[in-house]
């Protein structure tokens, strides 16, 4: 077949020549023979290049023939696979959209059960369960985890100067809250004990503070077992509620990392989005015939809209602070006591906590630093009185939040039993 195929090229193109020979052509004669060569050459290229192609895929159409049953079950396999993984994940969206739906539902009827009687239920049992006292000891043993932190914190700086940003963004973070005193006393100690620490001690500080910080959140589920009144027979062994507190104490502290980094991160990406953003404000002022000349120059320093944009960046810094206090009241909550009673809210307390520690933090800082009573009264103990005072106030709101989100599910639990009943 492709021996057949030189043969038809000579045959047209004998064809041709005779036919420009012996009749005498003119010119407009030898245009239509050249053309006519130039036609016959491509059909029989194309003509050969069809039979090639044809020639190359019989194997396949062989193999294909041959195997077509192979084939269409292949086909069929892969097919009802990926119907199965579709379905499966239409399952997953299906479950997580009810699931998202019974949360809000569940977050908006929280706050129908918030009135005078639930308030009242909540000072009940807040002084019958001891709240204020175990608020106490959670701050004594904060107290005492403080000192070897800060060690841990100066070793970890020494190790490693790259932690310097993410250190200095969670101390941001934190000093939108803590008292002035506070800040001033722990900036104190860092300052006389960087000068000798050694970064060798990091371990062991890390360690000590570590297991010191775990008493905190042992004393804090000892708390919420009394407030969700867990039997003793479901009360966790020793060596299981020390694990567990250990877990939530490194948890927080990831946390707490992990979101002072993305904050350094997104304020380093704001910071160049904020002065790329002029280029827009540049360009805006600039006529349309000179629109190339004004892209090339550079853009205008400390426009409108970075200052704008810095100014609204540096406002969700709180919603950002409060996110993470809520996340870690939420964690606690969750797997501080041995037991939790069914339909017992656990996001609403969380929130509710973290708005109010924040608040009323605010408040007693404003407070401490319109009032000079402390430094007259205890001298050089004023300082350590108002860290004391902020921690007790900061754990008495974990309990409260814990409290309220008890109080509230035992609510719902009677209303619905009073439903049962009725229907």
């Amino acid at each position: 077949m492709l021996l057949a195929l030189p043969c038809q090229f000579l045959y047209h193109l004998n064809r041709a020549i005779l036919h420009c020979r012996f009749k005498l052509p003119s010119l407009n004669q030898i245009i239509d023979c050249a053309a006519e060569m130039i036609v016959n050459l491509l059909l029989i290229i194309l003509h050969l290049l069809w039979k090639l192609l044809l020639t190359l895929l019989q194997p396949l159409k062989t193999l294909w023939i041959l195997n077509r049953q192979a084939w269409y079950l292949g086909f069929e396999w892969v097919a009802a696979r990926t119907a199965d993984l579709l379905i499966i994940l239409f399952k997953c969206l299906w479950w997580l959209g009810r699931q998202i739906k019974k949360r809000v539902v569940d977050f908006v009827l929280f706050f129908t059960y918030l009135n005078w009687q639930t308030i009242h239920s909540l000072g009940v049992r807040t002084v019958q369960q001891r709240l204020y006292g175990l608020s106490a000891e959670m701050a004594y043993h904060s107290t005492l985890a403080l000192v070897p932190a800060l060690f841990a914190l100066l070793a970890a700086i020494s190790s490693n100067p790259s932690l310097q940003s993410t250190l200095l963004e969670m101390a941001n973070l934190l000093g939108e809250v803590v008292p002035e005193q506070v800040q001033k006393l722990i900036g104190a100690t860092m300052s006389q004990s960087g000068r000798s620490l050694s970064p060798r001690l990091f371990s062991f500080s890390f360690i000590i503070s570590i297991w010191l910080f775990s008493g905190v959140i042992s004393s804090a589920m000892e708390a919420l077992n009394r407030i969700h009144q867990v039997p003793p027979d479901k009360i966790r062994p020793f060596w299981k509620s020390k694990l567990i507190a250990i877990a939530l104490t490194l948890g927080t502290l990831l946390l707490l990392i992990m979101a002072s980094g993305a904050v350094f991160i997104s304020d380093f990406l704001v910071e160049i989005l904020a002065r790329k953003s002029c280029i827009l404000e540049t360009v805006g002022n600039c006529p349309l015939d000179k629109i190339d000349m004004c892209l090339a120059q550079e853009p205008v320093q400390d426009c409108l809209l970075q200052s704008t944009l810095l100014d609204t960046w540096n406002r969700l810094q709180w919603p950002i602070t409060l996110g993470i206090v809520s996340t870690n009241f939420a964690l606690i909550y969750r797997y501080g006591p041995s037991y939790r009673k069914p339909k017992t809210p656990l996001i609403p307390g969380s929130i509710l906590a973290a708005i109010f520690w924040a608040l009323i933090s605010n408040l007693f800082r404003w407070y401490v630093y319109q009032s000079e009573y402390y430094n007259v009264l205890y001298g050089a103990l004023g300082t350590f009185i108002v860290l004391l005072l902020w921690l007790n106030i900061s754990s008495l709101v974990v309990l409260l939040g814990a409290q309220l989100n008890s109080t509230v599910g035992d609510e719902i639990r009677r209303r619905k039993t009073q439903e049962d009943s009725k229907g």
